[in-house]
């Protein structure tokens, strides 16, 4: 994967124009094939069949009631949430269910660096990655976020529906409907209206940012990585010694056969 900075991440707009032109303004869709494999199939699959030694899961729906079963408030008492077993999440999941699985940015590297790079222009964020099984899965109501959001599409295909409208208001007009597909990139800025439908199997991530104190563009703040109080993330390798001591070749293992593994009268 190419390395990550803010320059690739928006690319092809560039940094000034994003600034300038859209954030916190108005949406900005991005068309391209980059970071689509971001997360995958398989590391959603790797990651449910943890469960239950995963945290944070979320169910959107769960009891067709428009009702959110979340697992650390099940777990803390929070919410009088049923205890669902790994098959009973599963029997959601084949229902149709969407999942949402919070703060996930340590799953991978990539997703580390990426916050890494936002973090210099935003305040602290989290990736959140939103699974839907098939097309139609529920998910939420048109709403508008309290922070910028950049939504990473890497599986399927997601349909949107951005409005004009900012919070207080309520959604009455609709700017653009837009279908992204896997390596698109959406930003939409604090507050803005949008709604999401399903056509087939999809996952995206959310990467969200609360905007730094004070920011804007005539005192604009960047936070060097040093400055940044987010653990990096570490390459838990083994230790490998170097004096590694030369072993004897198999004599199988020769490219010429040894004339004593064979007959030689033959």
């Amino acid at each position: 994967m190419d390395n990550i900075n803010i320059e690739n991440l928006l690319d092809p707009i560039s940094v000034k124009v994003f600034f300038k032109d859209y954030w916190g303004k108005k949406h900005l869709v991005i068309r391209r094939n980059k970071y689509k494999g971001l997360y995958t199939w398989s590391d959603f699959n790797t990651y449910m069949n943890r469960f239950p030694a995963n945290k944070s899961l979320q169910i959107l729906d769960y009891d067709g009631k428009d009702g959110k079963w979340c697992l650390d408030k099940m777990r803390n008492g929070q919410l009088k949430l049923p205890k669902l077993s790994k098959q009973d999440v599963f029997n959601l999941w084949k229902k149709g269910k969407t999942f949402v699985i919070p703060f996930l940015e340590y799953e991978k590297k990539e997703l580390v660096d990426i916050c890494f790079e936002f973090e210099k222009y935003f305040g602290r964020g989290q990736a959140n990655v939103y699974v839907s099984p098939g097309a139609n899965s529920k998910s939420y109501p048109a709403h508008g976020d309290s922070t910028e959001n950049f939504l990473f599409h890497t599986e399927g295909k997601t349909n949107w529906t951005l409005y004009k409208e900012f919070k207080p208001d309520q959604p009455k007009t609709v700017l653009e409907k837009v279908t992204l597909e896997p390596g698109d990139l959406l930003y939409i800025p604090k507050g803005q209206y949008h709604e999401v439908t399903t056509s087939e199997p999809r996952i995206l991530i959310s990467i969200h940012f609360a905007n730094k104190e004070g920011q804007s563009l005539e005192k604009f703040k960047i936070t060097s990585v040093s400055d940044n109080k987010r653990d990096k993330w570490y390459d838990w390798k083994p230790f490998i010694k170097n004096n590694k001591q030369a072993t004897t070749e198999r004599l199988m293992n020769k490219k010429n056969w040894s004339k004593p593994y064979f007959n030689q009268s033959k």
